[in-house]
C-alpha cells in the first residue's frame, strides 16, 4: 500500500537545510508524554522541536494470531481494505453505492451457502456469478480510485503505509506539523467507518500476492512450512497472508465481524513524534480519537503450544537453490531469558563480519553464501529462535547444519570474552538509537515496544535488561533451549541433487514431507 510523496524533493532539501538532532538523553531513548482517553484510546508522543514535520503510527493489537481457524487472512485483508476510504473519500454518492455493495454481499452469501453444501454449477449458480459480476461493475462507477492517498500527498504526505503481523496491525504516514489535525481527522474516520468497497477485487488482488511471495517463491515457501511444522497447536502456525482456501471464502461482513470485536478504542496505540506542541497533540487527538465508541476488548485464550519432544524435519524438493533454517521454542518478554537472545543473535550473527556463525561459515570454512538469525513468528506468546542459512556449492545443507550445531556446543561450552559481550551490547544499543533516529523509526518502534509490555518506559527498561546479561546467561540458554529435542529443522533441497537422498525423509516433486519428531544424535550436550 506504498505511496510515494510528490513533495519527497522539498523534504529532502530541507533535510539539508535544517540538519537533524535526534532527541537529546542519557541512553539514545527518547522521553515520552502518555495519555489516555476516556474510551479507553492510547496515545505516546515524543516532541523534537526543530523540523517542521511529524511522524504517526496507529497501532491496532490484532494480527493473524487473533484469527479464527478457517479464517486466516482476515487481519491482513482489513488492512488493505483501510485505504480504499469513507463514506466521505472514495465515492462519487455513498448511498447508491452502499447499497449496490449491501446486495452484493447478498449474492455472496446466496453462492457460499450453494457452493459449500455441495451443488455443482447449475443455473441457479451461473444466474448467482452473473449477477454478482454485474454488481461489482455497478459499484466500480462510484468509486473514486485513490482517493486517500491522493489527498495525503496534497497535503505533503509520504510514508504512507500500512503493515499487518501476526501481532499487530500498524498505519503510518509523515506529514508537515501543521497538518496535525488533517491526521486526526482522516485516521479516525476511516477506523471508524470502514466501507469494505471493492472488497473482492481486493481479496483477489490478496490471493495473487500470496501466489507471487509464498507459493512461487521458495524462501516464502520455506518460511511457510517451517513455521507450520514448528507451532502444532498455537496459532502462530497460520501465515499472516493467511491459508488460500481461506481468503478466498472470506467475505466482508466476516472481515467486518473482525474489525467490530478488534478495532476498539482500548486496543489501540497512537504514537506521534516530531516538532509539535503537547497541548497541540493532547487536544486534537481527544476532539478526533475520543469520540470512537468504547468497546471491551475480547479475552484473548490461545491453545498453549505444548512442549516439543523431539526434532522435526521437514525437506521440500524444489528447482531452487538450497537454503536451511533451523528454530528452537523459546519464551518471550518479560520473560528474562527473551533479552538473553537477544544478545545471542548478536552474537551468532549481527556482530557483522565478526560474528561468530558468519566468522565460521563464510569467512573461514565457505560453507554459505550467507547466514543469519531472528526470533519469529511474533513476540507477543512464546516464539522461535531461527536460524537461516544458504549453503555455498558444491557444499549441502546437512554440512552446513552440523557446522551450527559445532559453534553452538563451543558457545555452550566456552565463555565468550568480556570485550565480545562488551562490543555485543553497545553494537545493540547503538542500533536501537540509530533505528529511533527518524520520527517514523521512533513511533513505530515506540508503538510496539508499548504492544508488548504496556509500558510507555519499556525501550529504557530494554536497555538496561540487555546490560544485565552475562555470558554464564548465554552458556545457560543455549544449554536449556538449543537442543536436539527442541528443534525444528527445514531445508530446500534442488531436484539434481536428491538421487543421492533417496532414504531422507524427502518430499515428492513441489511437496514437502510430513513432520517428524526424532533423534539424530545432533544438538546441545548439557
Amino acid at each position: 500500500m506504498a505511496l510515494r510523496g510528490l513533495w519527497k524533493g522539498t523534504l529532502l532539501a530541507l533535510l539539508l537545510i535544517y540538519g537533524f538532532s535526534p532527541w537529546a538523553s542519557e541512553a539514545g531513548v527518547p522521553e515520552v508524554r502518555f495519555w489516555q482517553l476516556s474510551n479507553g484510546f492510547r496515545v505516546l508522543f515524543v516532541p523534537r522541536p526543530g523540523m517542521p514535520f511529524f511522524s504517526a503510527v496507529i497501532y491496532v493489537k490484532a494480527g493473524s494470531v487473533d484469527e479464527q481457524r478457517g479464517e486466516t487472512g482476515i487481519a491482513h485483508l482489513l488492512e488493505h481494505m483501510a485505504f480504499k476510504g469513507t463514506p466521505w473519500i472514495g465515492t462519487s454518492d455513498w448511498n447508491a453505492e452502499r447499497d449496490v455493495l449491501l446486495r452484493i454481499e447478498e449474492v455472496v452469501d446466496k453462492l457460499q451457502n450453494l457452493t459449500e453444501s455441495g451443488v455443482a454449477e447449475t443455473s441457479e449458480v451461473e444466474a448467482l456469478r452473473a449477477e454478482f459480476l454485474a454488481l461489482q461493475k455497478q459499484a466500480r462507477k462510484y468509486v473514486i480510485p485513490n482517493e486517500y492517498d491522493r489527498l495525503i500527498t496534497l497535503a505533503g504526505g509520504q510514508d504512507v503505509n500500512a503493515t499487518t503481523s501476526n501481532d499487530y496491525t500498524n498505519y503510518f504516514m509523515t506529514l508537515p506539523s501543521h497538518k496535525l489535525e488533517l491526521w486526526a481527522l482522516l485516521e479516525s474516520q476511516r477506523l471508524s467507518y470502514p466501507t469494505w468497497r471493492e472488497f473482492y477485487q481486493e481479496r483477489d488482488v490478496v490471493c495473487e500476492e500470496r501466489r507471487m511471495r509464498m507459493e512461487d517463491d521458495p524462501s516464502g515457501r520455506l518460511y511457510e512450512e517451517f513455521i507450520a511444522a514448528a507451532f502444532k497447536a498455537h496459532p502462530y502456525e497460520a501465515p499472516v497472508i493467511g491459508w488460500m482456501s481461506d481468503v478466498q471464502r472470506l467475505t466482508a461482513e466476516r472481515v467486518a465481524m473482525f474489525y467490530r470485536r478488534w478495532y476498539v478504542p482500548a486496543n489501540m496505540v497512537a504514537v506521534v513524534v516530531g516538532d509539535l506542541r503537547t497541548e497541540d497533540v493532547r487536544t486534537i487527538t481527544e476532539k478526533y480519537f475520543g469520540s470512537l465508541p468504547a468497546g471491551a476488548v475480547p479475552p484473548r485464550h490461545p491453545t498453549v503450544e505444548p512442549t516439543q519432544k523431539g526434532s522435526r524435519r521437514i525437506t521440500i524438493e524444489l528447482d531452487a537453490q538450497p537454503q536451511l533454517v533451523m528454530g528452537w521454542h523459546k519464551p518471550t518478554y518479560p520473560d528474562r531469558d527473551a533479552y538473553i537472545f537477544d544478545v545471542l543473535q548478536y552474537v551468532l550473527t549481527d556482530n557483522g563480519r565478526s560474528s561468530r556463525l558468519y566468522t565460521s561459515l563464510v569467512k573461514k570454512k565457505a560453507l554459505c553464501e550467507s547466514v543469519s538469525s531472528f526470533t519469529a513468528p511474533g513476540e507477543r506468546y512464546p516464539n522461535l529462535f531461527c536460524i537461516w542459512a544458504t549453503p555455498r556449492a558444491p557444499h549441502t545443507a546437512d554440512e552446513v547444519e552440523k557446522a551450527v550445531w559445532d559453534e553452538l556446543n563451543t558457545l555452550a561450552r566456552e565463555s565468550i570474552t568480556t570485550s565480545e559481550l562488551e562490543m555485543t551490547q553497545n553494537k545493540i544499543e547503538s542500533n536501537l538509537v540509530k533505528e529511533m533516529e527518524t520520527n517514523l523509526g521512533c513511533a513505530r518502534r515506540l508503538g510496539y515496544f508499548f504492544l508488548l509490555s504496556g509500558d510507555p518506559d519499556f525501550p529504557r527498561r530494554y536497555q538496561e535488561e540487555l546490560k544485565r546479561v552475562t555470558s554464564a546467561d548465554i552458556q545457560a540458554v543455549i544449554q536449556k533451549y538449543l537442543t536436539e529435542q527442541n528443534v525444528t529443522v527445514a531445508e530446500i533441497i534442488s531436484k539434481p541433487t536428491t538421487a543421492s537422498r533417496k532414504n531422507s525423509a524427502s518430499a515428492s516433486s513441489g511437496n514437502t514431507a510430513a513432520p517428524s519428531e526424532k533423534s539424530s544424535g545432533r544438538g546441545i550436550h548439557k
